[in-house]
């Protein structure tokens, strides 16, 4: 009996591991890679997110992949450019996302020093598209409203 049992285990775990080798079981590093894109990301620049500021309202963003920790995020729909760090002329780079009452506004260096990621993301009408990854609660402490 009890090498039948063996037989079964190797039966279920041989699989698995070709999967894993072969790359067809993702990682939730991978899906964060597959949701950001392949752009590599932004060092310097400005970046806005319309809405509510709250890691909660991140967190529940439309496309936002939300890892096993509950706060690591992934692919937050923002704008953003290269063209400036000077929050006060984020209004400029609306395209896609104007008619807000309320605007989330940091620069990209700032969000890069608490761990999250920005890389472009152009989408048919907005080429000021952008995805932002990293934990949410550090995001909600830079992207904040403004002015």
């Amino acid at each position: 009996m009890k090498r039948s049992c063996t037989s079964n285990l190797l039966i279920f775990v041989a699989p698995v591991f070709a999967l894993v080798v072969s790359g067809c079981i993702k990682q939730e590093s991978d899906v964060e890679n597959m949701v950001l894109g392949a752009n590599p990301s932004l060092k310097t620049g400005l970046v806005i997110r319309a809405g509510q500021c709250s890691a909660t309202a991140f967190k529940n963003g439309s496309g936002v992949h939300v890892s096993s920790d509950g706060d690591t995020i992934s692919g937050l729909s923002v704008n953003c450019t290269t063209n400036t760090s000077n929050k006060s002329v984020y209004s400029n780079y609306l395209t896609g996302i104007g008619g807000y009452s309320q605007y989330c506004v940091s620069t990209v260096a700032g969000l890069n020093g608490v761990g999250a990621k920005v890389v472009k993301d152009p989408i048919k009408g907005n080429s000021e598209h952008c995805l932002l990854s990293g934990k949410a609660s550090k995001i909600a402490g830079k992207l904040t409203k403004y002015p």
